[in-house]
């Protein structure tokens, strides 16, 4: 007995050392993507950077001062906080989001605070493009410059408190870090604002783009900012108008939009007047709302939205100072855009006419109306008990709906092979597996929650990264190259042959659950896009709730089974037909390989035809595994998997080097109409005939 347990033992701990040897070849021979890739490692961190985490010692330099020093009672005292951020790196504008910088003043001795900090540049803003849906970041790079006005009181003045920032470059984020501020009247350099004076275009058109494939491409939302007239006279009226242009087959939200109910208002925040005051009730839109009422199984969900070009508009009266500074406006927007894929929230920075980071709008005198949109009060309200309830059974729901989808059906299909071999084990050991197998599930969706609700990701985002894309082909073109009969895996129960195979392990439940989720991801099944819609508008804590929802209906049908195995009672006993089914499996992941392969063209097509190679190339380097089998001396197995490994990244080099040749935008599609346009420009054109076969 206790040499049948040592061997057992012996057995188990090579099997872990076998597992540690697959993921270490899988991942080192991934190739090392250093190419320019839209953003999407830090977008996706869990998923998509392979490499080192940022350097540790990466410090910004931050300068404080606080003048002017001979500031009488009464008078404007500016805090100006400098950060200069280290090459390579950039940090986030201040907001609510656990990565945003946040600025808090403990104490400011003889001054009162007027408004908020403001940068003094818009954030730039970087959009990437998943499929139809477009993912928004924004983020400063080099140097920003925060101010905070006050007002001068009696007594000495300082100011004290900390800024909190986050470092981020291609390989992730650092943790955030407070950097303390103190500072007394008249200390630390007077900073110049590199911004230039605050006279802006009274007319605006801001397009967002998004890299994808090495190019920058527009979002689908133009924006058109205009103040108008420009050359209004002290007592006459002026008009913000802000109008939103969607492309074809996406819209927005109106003002009055209840984000219970699948959207996101638009709101409009006017943080900065100069020489104006405030009129009527707010901003209108300049026609009514398209309804869009959707029936759930808890009831309907009624949406009022926009196509096409909507403007909104509000009414300044232009005050007495405007004859000697004139007058201007700044802002922000926030809204939602959407399309039948799925939607994402958007943001945008303005200012037009005469205006600066040191103007703000006087709370007295009616902030709210000024700047804040005709959102009803119960909007910015957390979810009621209720509506929570309502979005978990949807969330629910649509998890479990999400099994039936195409992109999960392959890994389904190991899935049954399991249930299959659990047939003539014990009650308990089948619960633990398929509970093992939910685990897996679940710990994905806790990823994508922490990036839905931290960055802002959204459903699929991973599938934006190359290097993501690239491993995803490698590791599902691996496996059916395992059910193919070609190598043994060797985890008990993930579709090897050996003996061993009849016996599902634990970490082989736990690693479907991981890929069956991943393969999940590029699907949207249904009421799936009104769930995540309304999860990315609420707290972390409920973002969790509802996509760990999600997690949970796609886990139900697997715990059910293992918590009564009589549910899979018609299937047949195990036989030589699942050595015929799993090398139809092996077949239908082949062709899982597309899916990938496809994401990677509209990304890069210049990248498609290495990956090929690369995957052939370990077609052979494991063909060479397999000549060893698993009964064969450990010595001899490690010997055909240092030289497997050896071979597969010296073709990994080869692919990405050689025959990868990323478009650098020197060509561009030929038409007629650009030919002669260059010709009449009297300019020299090179025109490339090719042919495909």
């Amino acid at each position: 007995m206790t040499r049948k347990l040592t061997r057992f033992t012996r057995i188990a701990v090579i099997n872990v050392i076998n597992v540690i040897s697959v993921i270490a070849v899988v991942l080192a021979t991934a190739p090392a993507m250093a190419q320019d890739q839209p953003g999407a490692f830090d977008l996706v961190q869990p998923f998509g950077s392979l490499g080192g985490e940022p350097a540790s010692d990466a410090e910004p330099r931050i300068t404080v001062s606080l003048h002017p020093a001979t500031a009488k009672p009464g008078e404007t005292v500016t805090l100006a906080i400098e950060v200069v951020i280290p090459e390579g790196f950039y940090t986030y504008p201040v907001g609510k989001d656990p990565n945003s910088t946040t600025i808090k003043f403990a104490d400011h001795t003889g001054l009162e605070s007027v408004g908020t900090p403001q940068a003094d540049h818009p954030p730039k803003i970087e959009v990437t493009r998943i499929g139809k849906t477009d993912f928004r970041q924004e983020k400063y790079i080099g140097r920003v410059l925060w101010r905070q006005a006050f007002k001068r009181v009696t007594g000495p003045a300082s100011v004290s408190g900390t800024i909190t920032l986050s470092m981020c470059n291609a390989s992730g984020c650092l943790p955030p870090k407070d950097f303390p501020i103190e500072v007394a009247l008249g200390e630390g350099p007077e900073i110049a604002d590199d911004s230039g004076d605050d006279s802006h275009p009274f007319s605006l058109e801001i397009t967002p783009t998004s890299r994808a494939g090495g190019a920058d491409k527009p979002t689908p939302v133009t924006w058109h900012i205009e103040l108008s007239p420009a050359d209004a006279e002290p007592g006459g009226a002026v008009t913000l108008s802000l109008s939103a242009t969607l492309t074809d087959g996406y819209h927005i939200f109106a003002l009055t939009q209840d984000k219970d109910n699948g959207g996101l208002p638009t709101r409009f925040f006017v943080e900065g007047l100069r020489g104006l005051e405030a009129t009527g009730e707010g901003f209108v839109e300049d026609r009514p709302f398209e309804t869009l009422s959707t029936q759930l199984p808890t009831g309907t969900v009624t949406q009022k939205l926009f196509h096409g070009t909507v403007t909104w508009s509000r009414t300044y009266r232009v005050s007495d100072a405007a004859a000697e500074s004139g007058y201007g406006a700044r802002g922000r927007v926030l809204y939602q855009y959407c399309d039948e894929s799925g939607c994402l929230k958007g943001r945008l920075a303005f200012a037009v006419g005469h205006v600066g980071p040191a103007d703000t709008v006087d709370k007295a005198a009616g902030s709210k109306t000024a700047g804040e949109s005709a959102t009803p009060a119960a909007t910015a309200a957390p979810a009621s008990l209720g509506t929570l309830l309502t979005q978990i059974g949807i969330a629910l729901l649509a998890g479990f709906i999400l099994n039936f989808m195409p992109c999960v059906l392959p890994v389904i299909g190991l899935k049954i092979m399991s249930f299959v071999s659990q047939a003539g084990e014990n009650r308990t050991r089948a619960f633990m597996l398929n509970v093992s197998f939910s685990a897996g599930l679940m710990s994905v969706f806790l990823v994508l929650a922490t990036l839905v609700g931290v960055v802002g990701a959204g459903w699929g985002t991973q599938f934006t990264s190359a290097t993501f894309n690239i491993v995803m082909a490698v590791v599902v073109f691996v496996f059916a190259l395992s059910f193919l009969g070609v190598w043994e895996i060797p985890i008990p129960g993930f579709g090897s042959s050996h003996d061993s195979s009849q016996q599902e392990g634990l970490g082989a439940a736990f690693a479907k659950g991981v890929l069956t989720t991943i393969l999940a991801t590029p699907c949207t099944g249904p009421l799936l896009v009104p769930a995540m819609s309304w999860a990315v508008s609420q707290s972390i804590g409920v973002t969790y709730v509802v996509l760990m929802s999600v997690g949970l209906g796609m886990a139900f049908p697997y715990l059910l089974i293992g918590a009564f195995p009589r549910l899979i009672a018609f299937l047949p006993k195990p036989g030589m037909w699942m050595e015929t089914f799993k090398h139809v499996m092996g077949f239908v992941l082949l062709g899982t390989v597309i899916y990938p392969m496809f994401v990677l063209k509209g990304l890069d097509p210049d990248i498609v035809v290495p990956t090929l190679l690369f995957l052939f190339s370990l077609w052979a380097a494991f063909w060479w595994i397999g000549r060893v089998p698993l009964t064969q001396p450990r010595r001899l197995r490690i010997k055909s998997w240092v030289q497997a490994a050896l071979f597969s990244g010296l073709m990994g080099l080869v692919s990405f080097s050689w025959f990868y040749h990323p478009d650098d935008g020197f060509w561009s599609p030929y038409s007629d109409e650009a030919l002669a346009g260059h010709l009449e420009a009297n300019q020299t054109v090179l025109i490339d005939f090719t042919a495909d076969w």
